[in-house]
């Protein structure tokens, strides 16, 4: 029975093992937070102005599948309040290390 266990735990250590050896040799270069906030913002105004041209299109009669507006639409408005939680999250963050005393 120990040595069912021994083994066990041995093959979990390999596997463990073999795992952060792959991690180690797919890691990417690493981008800077701004970087990957100045992403996000232009891809959230990209959906924005995405759904706006969608929303003119339909109005004007140039687009007639309502159902792809909508999506449109949705995708831009996801995009945003997922933006907005990012930002009140890093204003958390920021008010609550302004709070620590040093």
């Amino acid at each position: 029975m120990n040595n069912r266990i021994a083994q066990i735990y041995k093959n979990i250590a390999q596997q463990t093992n073999e795992g952060t050896k792959q991690q180690k040799t797919v890691q990417e270069p690493k981008k800077s937070f701004a970087d990957v906030l100045k992403e996000s913002l232009a891809e959230v105004n990209k959906l924005q102005l995405d759904a706006e041209e969608a929303l003119k299109a339909l109005a004007t009669g140039k687009e007639e599948d309502i159902e792809k507006v909508m999506v449109t639409l949705q995708k831009a408005d996801v995009s945003l309040k997922l933006l907005m939680e990012v930002r009140n999250k890093a204003l958390e963050a920021y008010q609550e290390i302004m709070r620590m005393q040093v």
